[in-house]
């Protein structure tokens, strides 16, 4: 489901405005655009006269709309999620399991 919401097997912009939401909360998304962003910024390719293809990587960037965050923001935001997610994970265990019986 992440893989899905992440750009990696569906364009972000196809997907239903609903669902598109459980992008934000997707640390996936995040890697896939800095990983997009590293491999295919400033690089440009040859294309045949007949065929059609992406003369330069910002093309591709923008096609598949993984550059609206820099590499190193998309990187902060997968901390963020990081520490948000083992932040709620602490609280719910703290809240799940609590002792019963005190032992002193």
């Amino acid at each position: 489901l992440q893989l899905l919401f992440g750009g990696l097997l569906a364009n972000p912009s196809t997907i239903t405005p609903v669902l598109r939401r459980l992008r934000w909360i997707n640390p996936v998304s995040y890697a896939y655009a800095a990983l997009i962003q590293n491999e295919f910024r400033g690089m440009e390719f040859e294309c045949q006269p007949d065929s059609q293809c992406y003369s330069n990587g910002d093309q591709v960037i923008e096609t598949y709309t993984m550059g609206r965050f820099s590499i190193g923001e998309n990187v902060a935001f997968q901390i963020l999620l990081a520490a948000v997610f083992f932040a709620a994970g602490y609280a719910m265990l703290c809240w799940k399991i609590k002792p019963k019986y005190i032992w002193i």
